[in-house]
């Protein structure tokens, strides 16, 4: 399946990302599924799971700036891999520094950096966001895309308003910095109609609620609303379900395709 793409920064990213959570074990379920992730995603396992997006049409990967993730995308580069790597990283008690865990992510080269969703809410809420934008000028010197990444729509909006140079955002549908692994309706709806209102590329996290919600309902939701420059980034835990990864790209290319159909019959028609 051919998915399209879009910008972000000088690179172009298939509008559909593979998201790194169940890789790093993070499964927004329960401590004993997390350890399950843990178990299933060894290096070999991730690696397999990264070919096959790659087969299916995924060109990108979201995932963690940890050194487990780090890691394995070296060794996957190392055997032919060429899926790009978003980077997010870690979380701030996870590092000393975070002017020198950018400088050793950029080691393991990453199309864009962006900073932790969860962080960015703490720092907004400690009144302490403006110290970001020393952390974006770097990864620009570095050559790198910039982003920033939240889990409330009102930092979205922030951080738009006031200018931090950006080229991308990272937002999650659900918020989860004011109702942790709540996923309500009303969030959802809020998450959107920000992104909507912002002019740069965003891209939309938790779209299946952490796999709470059926896909076709909530890929149709949000595809349909988030901008045409827009992405969506989806962890896939393949674990009993090898298809999935190809059941997911034919189900958005073929959601994308339905879309932009009524789309392009109304300017041939205007």
């Amino acid at each position: 399946m051919k998915l399209p793409r879009i910008s972000i920064g000088p690179h172009r990213v298939s509008k559909m990302i593979i998201g790194g959570n169940p890789y790093s074990g993070i499964s927004h379920h329960s401590p004993a599924k997390s350890k399950e992730m843990e178990n299933y995603y060894t290096s070999a396992q991730i690696m397999r799971d990264l070919r096959e997006a790659e087969r299916c049409g995924i060109d990108t990967v979201l995932a963690r700036a940890d050194r487990h993730i780090m890691r394995v995308l070296n060794e996957y580069r190392g055997a032919g891999g060429k899926i790009q790597w978003i980077a997010q990283t870690a979380k701030r008690n996870e590092y000393a520094d975070l002017i020198d865990h950018i400088r050793l992510i950029a080691r393991y080269q990453p199309i864009a950096i962006y900073q932790h969703g969860g962080t960015t809410d703490q720092l907004y809420d400690e009144g302490k966001l403006e110290s970001l934008r020393d952390a974006l000028a770097l990864i620009r010197e570095l050559g790198y895309a910039a982003g920033i990444g939240t889990h409330d729509p009102r930092i979205l909006k922030h951080c738009y308003h006031e200018g931090f140079d950006v080229d991308f955002y990272v937002c999650a549908l659900y918020n989860h910095t004011r109702r942790p692994e709540m996923y309500l309706p009303a969030d959802r709806d809020a998450a959107i109609a920000a992104i909507q209102a912002v002019h740069l590329p965003v891209i939309a996290i938790k779209v299946l609620a952490a796999g709470r919600t059926e896909p076709v309902s909530a890929f149709s939701f949000t595809l349909d609303r988030i901008k045409p420059i827009d992405a969506i980034a989806v962890g896939m835990d393949t674990n009993g379900r090898p298809e999935l990864i190809s059941d997911n790209v034919t189900l958005v290319g073929n959601l994308i395709n339905s879309i932009d159909s009524p789309r392009t019959d109304e300017r041939s028609t205007s």
